[in-house]
């Protein structure tokens, strides 16, 4: 399914200009420019997709956090294809991680600012009984100061509502090679905080080693899975790491059960806390 630009930016005169920067499943996402926001993105969902607006919006204004791209404007507008909801939300200046990542791993300074960025969103996220489901490098941004942006809540879990997941269907909302095993496999009533601690986990592996083992080299969607579910990510072997309390960390957080990592998003971060301080006073 295709999109008219000029019909896009027809529907909405005041971003211009406007230009495409991708195309997905559920939505077309554009760069434009506002007279009041400045630079911004207009996601514009494919019909039977508003839901992912609702849980977006909700998730973000339940978050408000610095890290977190505000959202400006949203509503839906009739098109030849059906209704298609929209936002608006902040433009993050900045690299993709994923494109970092396909030129080189980070450096240890660089993994402690992704991994505790990280973390304090997901520390915030969990106060607010949010669920990203989606913690991915394309969905992570790193700030011209070197601090990570979280983007996309579109598949967020908001745990005091409702479920939008069919119960009966074999596979919940996720990302291949980044969901938990218990989220890919619809497991709904396990799936909370400890799930987007299994992504982190398995970014920051991927962000130290240049690797994602669970990705590299698989035939397809079905053996990722099964990688994730039956493979633990081998040790980490790191120069700045020789006691491999980071390693272990690491491994903890990216364990098969949510029983086995960190009991909340808070301990997580504490743990990570004291591994840098540790890391200082041995510099």
């Amino acid at each position: 399914m295709s999109i008219d630009v000029a019909w896009v930016a027809s529907q909405f005169p005041g971003l211009a200009p406007l230009s495409l920067m991708a195309a997905g499943g559920q939505k077309w996402v554009f760069r434009a420019d506002h007279a009041r926001y400045g630079a911004c993105v207009l996601k514009l969902f494919k019909p039977g997709a508003a839901d992912r607006v609702d849980r977006e919006l909700e998730a973000v204004i339940r978050l408000q956090l610095p890290n977190v791209p505000r959202i400006y404007e949203s509503g839906t507008i009739p098109s030849p294809i059906g209704p298609l909801a929209w936002l608006s939300e902040q433009y993050i200046e900045g690299t993709p991680l994923a494109e970092i990542l396909a030129v080189r791993p980070l450096s240890q300074a660089e993994t402690f600012s992704l991994a505790g960025g990280l973390l304090a969103i997901a520390v915030a996220a969990e106060d607010a009984r949010v669920v990203h489901r989606d913690i991915k490098p394309a969905n992570i941004v790193i700030g011209p100061e070197g601090a990570p942006w979280l983007l996309d809540f579109g598949i967020a879990r908001l745990l005091d509502m409702e479920s939008k997941t069919n119960t009966d269907a074999q596979y919940g909302p996720h990302s291949p090679g980044y969901g938990a095993p218990e989220q890919f496999r619809n497991r709904k009533a396990e799936v909370d905080c400890r799930s987007d601690l299994f992504a982190i986990g398995v970014v920051i592996y991927e962000s130290v080693t240049g690797s994602n083992p669970f990705l590299d080299d698989a035939r397809d969607r079905l053996e990722i899975l099964k990688r994730v579910e039956s493979m633990q990510l081998p040790a980490l072997d790191l120069a700045w790491d020789p006691g491999h309390e980071f390693s272990d960390f690491v491994a903890t957080l990216t364990q098969k059960r949510p029983y086995r990592r960190p009991r909340n998003c808070r301990e997580a971060f504490d743990w990570l806390d004291a591994l840098i301080l540790r890391g200082r006073g041995a510099q």
